[in-house]
């Protein structure tokens, strides 16, 4: 396999795409914090899923010239990932975000290099080097430095379960990371969002009952329309389709900037409270995950241009 990095023209335009998706994805936790006030959880996320699969179609016709297509040879990988993130983890998340801010929420998710060296170490008998070691215990002093300073009366439980969230989201990269594709990863996004959506609306009719619609109000449907089409349909689409035209280091580095967008969108559009602990804790947490996420030829570069060294 080749290891030649694309074309400046072709990373330009995966730097543009990664962008706006993590703008897209950053700005839903205020968006789905909003729509919580009138829309109930389990509906929020099979109405999200299902409203992104138009989108999700579209991304396919356009890259593919056709419509989606199911690869049987890929259907583990697809089941497991609608079940584990769609439904566990996106569910999980929604739930919880009733009870906690949005803009620690954004962050907390974000913890999934943590549980990947758990899942690594205990389940797959992996010895971590020592720089992943080192960062990834750096990060888990900023996670909790974020739980203690947002752990107020009754907040516990749902920050915890937030970090579940993110135990789940780990598993399904992992699956993910194990797999050799067949078919197309658009098409997979398709049938995962289709397969959750569909679960989630039995789980919502089971749980909650159908609701009236019509009292969702514009806040909520403003809401579903965003996080629906927009986040969820572009932000994933864009997502997957820049990722062949970037190399790791950079899309790392773009990625970081959701649990940020996440955060100051909420202190600036639901009026959140700005934490100090939560920024320093969040400022340690992350950069140790980007160090830790970058090959060492990056680090190398980022080092030699610090102002002293050689």
């Amino acid at each position: 396999m080749s290891s030649a990095l694309p074309p400046p023209s072709v990373q330009a335009k995966g730097i543009k795409m990664l962008f706006v998706s993590v703008l897209c994805l950053g700005l839903s936790w205020p968006a789905m914090k909003l729509g919580l006030d009138s829309v109930s959880a389990y509906w929020m996320v099979a109405l999200r899923l299902l409203f992104a699969l138009p989108v999700i179609a579209l991304f396919v016709f356009i890259t593919k010239k056709r419509l989606p297509t199911f690869s049987r040879p890929d259907r583990a990988v697809i089941f497991t990932v609608a079940l584990v993130q769609f439904i566990g983890s996106m569910g999980l998340i929604t739930v919880c975000l009733q009870y906690i801010p949005a803009g620690t929420a954004s962050i907390l998710i974000y913890t999934t290099p943590l549980w990947m060296l758990v899942i690594d170490t205990v389940w797959y008998r992996q010895r971590p080097a020592a720089k992943r070691f080192v960062l990834t215990s750096i990060s888990t002093v900023g996670v909790g430095l974020i739980l203690f300073a947002s752990g107020q009366p009754g907040a516990w439980l749902p920050l915890f379960g937030m970090l579940l969230a993110s135990g789940l989201w780990a598993v399904s990269i992992r699956r993910v990371s194990f797999h050799k594709w067949h078919g197309s990863v658009i098409d997979a996004v398709f049938w995962q969002f289709a397969l959750a959506g569909l679960v989630m609306l039995a789980i919502a009719c089971a749980i909650e009952g159908v609701p009236n619609f019509a009292e969702y109000g514009v806040r909520g449907w403003l809401s579903l329309s965003y996080i629906g089409p927009i986040a969820t349909g572009l932000g994933f689409g864009l997502m997957v389709s820049a990722g062949p035209k970037l190399p790791p280091e950079r899309i790392v580095l773009i990625s970081t900037l959701t649990p940020i967008i996440g955060y100051v969108s909420s202190v600036l559009l639901l009026g959140e409270t700005l934490l100090p602990m939560v920024i320093v804790g969040a400022t340690v947490m992350l950069c140790a995950l980007t160090l830790n996420a970058l090959p060492k030829s990056a680090l190398k570069k980022l080092i030699s241009k610090v102002p002293g060294q050689t």
